[in-house]
């Protein structure tokens, strides 16, 4: 995470040392990322690069951190007018995460971002962060979702319900990023996920 320094930093200052490394990120794999090229964009010293963000990593885990919140903001706007339908809900931030992954600037930052975790998830594994940063920890799905929906009443089993349709998400996602699929077969494989997990896979056993 970025140090108090750069958080004191003017607003337009940040910005541009953001949009600088958002453009570099965007455009090449994470190992070729050049931190010389996104000082010099950003008009800051190298020393200054290193007072604000400990490597490249770090500044990636912050940019990611900031794509999270803003689908945070969103989550936590939803709930107003869905009463907590799940299938709803689900549905309707896939396709705000979708629209962010159209922007060409965001889709090249996402797939090569995608791309580095899924080849180096033995590294991710020691840093005890064996996931995208930006899919993590949504627990604020828990909260949005009326939990009177559900079948049972225990809260573990509502979780794992919920921790469920989190993990399908983040699948989902993935999936399209690397296979380039377009809004509608993104969609429908979401939703056909979705109706497993809201009627499970088992025919009903009849005595």
């Amino acid at each position: 995470m970025p140090s108090h320094t750069f958080l004191n930093l003017p607003k337009d200052k940040q910005e541009l040392i953001l949009e600088a490394s958002l453009n570099e990120f965007s455009k090449y794999p994470f190992s070729e990322v050049s931190i010389n090229k996104i000082i010099k964009k950003a008009k800051i010293s190298r020393g200054s690069f290193y007072t604000y963000f400990a490597d490249k990593y770090d500044l990636l885990q912050y940019i990611l951190g900031m794509f999270k919140d803003k689908v945070v903001s969103f989550l936590e706007s939803l709930n107003k007018d869905l009463n907590g339908d799940i299938n709803e809900i689900s549905l309707r931030i896939h396709k705000y995460v979708f629209d962010v992954y159209q922007n060409e600037r965001n889709k090249g930052f996402l797939l090569n971002v995608i791309s580095y975790f899924h080849t180096h998830l033995d590294e991710e594994i020691k840093r005890e962060n064996n996931q995208i940063p930006l899919f993590q920890n949504f627990e604020i799905f828990y909260s949005l979702f009326n939990h009177k929906q559900f079948k049972f009443k225990d809260e573990r089993m509502i979780k794992n319900t919920v921790d469920l349709i989190v993990t399908v998400f983040k699948n989902i996602m993935i999936i399209t990023a690397l296979n380039k699929l377009n809004y509608e077969d993104s969609r429908r494989l979401f939703e056909d996920y979705l109706e497993i997990i809201r009627f499970g896979y088992m025919e009903e056993i009849k005595c």
